[in-house]
């Protein structure tokens, strides 16, 4: 009697290995292909909460702008509350987990490009890093470049790139158009010169260390005093939690004319945030609830 030993299907288990290295295959493709489809997802998740908190601080920072515009136009003495350093490095303040950085530049002591004369203008060229003869020079095409007179006598100085505007400057970046003045940034041109204060006259208190030094010596030639218009550049930088947002104009005090207009960034001194005091002995109650309501 013959015994009969009943062997596996051999078939049925290729079948299973087989099924189940195409279950395999699929889910490792399906991964494949689900994985840049939710990265995707994720970065636009994160790109779009990005510009949110961007967008959220830029406006932010626009109205501390307009506040600030707001308490210059009805409480002019409300300038001389602020403290002093504003104007030379900026402040800082938080607010929770924002920080505010604050800068304002009076125009007084700046340069105004529109009526200053060639010895004042050569002086801020001086104080930016021109050499006398180079800054007297460039200084003269200024002059010719910004009068209305059009007759055939060449500046003595420099040629602009495009000719002589013979109108105002409506930017201090007009500057450019002089090859001697690409070596500067529009920050620093805006730190040393303008268009917006409508006056001959400088505050030496309010200049720049630099052009200080220089008017010293210029002592009689220059004119010192206040201006009629007065002008100022304020500057916040927001940040919170890695996001910062900038706002930088120009605001003039009783002229609407120029009130808001955009201008380049300035420098403002970071400081350590543990040393920073609240908002509120900076900038006041006002505004310091605001910020702590939106961003609460």
């Amino acid at each position: 009697m013959s015994r009969k030993t009943r062997m596996p299907d051999g078939n049925r288990y290729g079948e299973d290995g087989f099924a189940l290295l195409a279950v395999l295959a699929f889910l490792l493709l399906f991964a494949a292909l689900l994985l840049p489809f939710s990265s995707a997802a994720r970065l636009a998740a994160l790109t779009s909460s990005h510009e949110f908190e961007h967008a959220r601080l830029s406006y932010a920072a626009e109205a501390v702008n307009a506040y600030v515009a707001a308490k210059f136009a009805s409480d002019p003495s409300w300038i001389s509350s602020i403290n002093r350093d504003a104007d030379a490095n900026g402040m800082s303040c938080r607010i929770k987990d924002l920080t505010l950085m604050f800068r304002m530049v009076n125009h007084a002591g700046l340069i105004d490009l529109n009526v200053a004369g060639p010895t004042t203008i050569s002086a801020g060229l001086a104080a930016l890093g021109l050499d006398d003869r180079q800054a007297g020079a460039v200084a003269n095409s200024i002059v010719a470049y910004r009068s209305p007179q059009r007759d055939t006598a060449r500046p003595i100085g420099p040629e602009p790139s495009f000719g002589l505007k013979h109108a105002p400057f409506e930017d201090v970046v007009e500057l450019f158009d002089f090859a001697e003045m690409r070596r500067f940034t529009p920050e620093q041109l805006s730190e040393m010169f303008t268009v917006d204060s409508h006056s001959a006259f400088i505050d030496r208190d309010l200049a720049s260390k630099p052009l200080q030094s220089i008017l010293a010596k210029l002592d009689g030639v220059v004119h010192d005093g206040p201006s009629a218009f007065p002008t100022y550049t304020l500057m916040t930088r927001i940040s919170s939690r890695g996001e910062t947002a900038i706002d930088a104009r120009i605001v003039t005090v009783g002229d609407d004319r120029q009130t808001g207009r955009r201008s380049s960034a300035l420098a403002i001194l970071t400081v350590t945030k543990a040393t920073l005091p609240n908002c509120r002995v900076v900038l006041g109650t006002d505004i310091t609830a605001w910020f702590e309501e939106a961003f609460g």
